[in-house]
């Protein structure tokens, strides 16, 4: 502590007054400085890790009634989907096979291509027109049966009656008719539709640094928070001061 005088400041002081100045700070209690332990950093690792997880991503869109049909109809089972063409093509190489045996040996060398003739056309043509073509062609045959021109001319007349017949008992989908640049489509049908996907997402995270350090003549290992430079201060147990838990 230092004492000093002060001296009279203005005419009102006729006297001297000692005042008491800080000279410095003293600890109430006194703490031993300890000597900061540190060791060698022999090499430091900062690893990345991947992570690909494909979390379902779902959105609304507007769709139009041809939009929805042509994706119902690429849903549907192959057999589902082609069971107009398998049947006509069943019915046609059956009716085949029966009108070439009708007309004696001479003609058993065309039964098989006939019979394929008659899958194929049937296939193209469907059901219904291949049940008339075969029940006028019946029918002509019984009536003139060594008439050949006059069977296949009611067969025709039978495949298109049986078309015309076919799409009255099952309407083609008219949604699946792509509209035309330019045609006017007074009413129209929308559909609010829900898509889900699943994309692949990527995340990269960093984790604490990998330190090798020499401590007591022995190589140790940690993750610490912050790069620690060529060298690491250790706690007494040799540990570094900024040491966290490893990846999990």
């Amino acid at each position: 502590m230092l004492r000093t005088t002060c001296k009279p400041a203005s005419d009102f002081f006729e006297h001297c007054q000692y005042k008491t100045l800080l000279a410095g700070l003293i600890f109430a209690s006194p703490i031993a400085s300890a000597q900061i332990v540190s060791a060698p950093v022999l090499s430091v690792t900062q690893e990345t890790f991947k992570t690909v997880t494909r979390p379902q991503v779902c959105w609304q869109t507007i769709i139009t009634a041809h939009e929805k049909a042509v994706r119902q109809e690429q849903s549907t089972p192959w057999i589902v989907k082609y069971w107009q063409p398998l049947l006509g093509a069943a019915m046609g190489g059956a009716i085949g096979y029966q009108f070439t045996a009708n007309y004696g040996p001479t003609s058993q060398k065309w039964v098989w291509p006939t019979v394929a003739g008659g899958a194929l056309i049937g296939g193209v043509a469907g059901p219904g027109p291949t049940a008339g073509a075969y029940g006028l062609g019946t029918l002509a045959h019984a009536i003139w049966p060594t008439s050949l021109p006059l069977t296949v001319g009611f067969s025709m007349g039978g495949a298109i009656l049986g078309k015309i017949l076919w799409d009255i008992v099952f309407p083609p989908n008219k949604d699946l008719q792509a509209p035309q640049p330019g045609e006017f489509m007074p009413n129209q049908t929308f559909y609010l539709e829900t898509a889900c996907s699943k994309p692949e997402r990527i995340e990269y995270r960093q984790v604490p640094y990998l330190i090798t350090y020499i401590h007591e003549g022995k190589k140790q290992t940690a993750r610490v928070k912050y790069y620690p430079g060529k060298r690491v201060e250790l706690t007494a147990a040799g540990r570094p001061f900024y040491e966290v838990p490893g990846p999990k």
